[in-house]
């Protein structure tokens, strides 16, 4: 068991019952999570306030924050690359408008946002 508890790189009390002094999982249950970078995502919101407010729809901002928030998840393969970061945020931008015009044009919607 002692050598199974080292492998799993968990304590033999865990290993044993479950539940460790702290309580705590294993630390490889832990999900690693990096820190939102504040700038970048300054530069999300402001990028997707200013594509809609270009196409002449509104965005709530709950709708704001969470597609800023999508757009930041879809980076995180490149976010230490500032370059590629950048250019695969304009992709996905141009895509977000792309999107937007054909939903202003199609007539199976009522209005276009304001």
């Amino acid at each position: 068991m002692v050598q199974l508890a080292s492998a799993a790189g968990v304590s033999l009390d865990w290993l044993a019952t479950g539940a460790s002094a702290s309580s705590q999982p294993p630390s490889d249950a832990k999900q690693q999570v990096e820190p939102v970078d504040p700038q970048l995502m300054g530069t999300i919101v402001d990028a997707v306030r200013a594509l809609y407010k270009g196409e002449g729809a509104a965005i709530p901002d709950r709708t704001l924050g969470e597609e800023a928030a999508r757009i930041y998840g879809a980076l995180a393969p490149t976010r230490h690359d500032v370059s590629a970061t950048l250019i695969a945020l304009g992709e996905i931008l141009a895509d977000r408008r792309r999107r937007l015009r054909e939903s202003a044009t199609d007539p199976s919607r009522s209005k276009r946002p304001a």
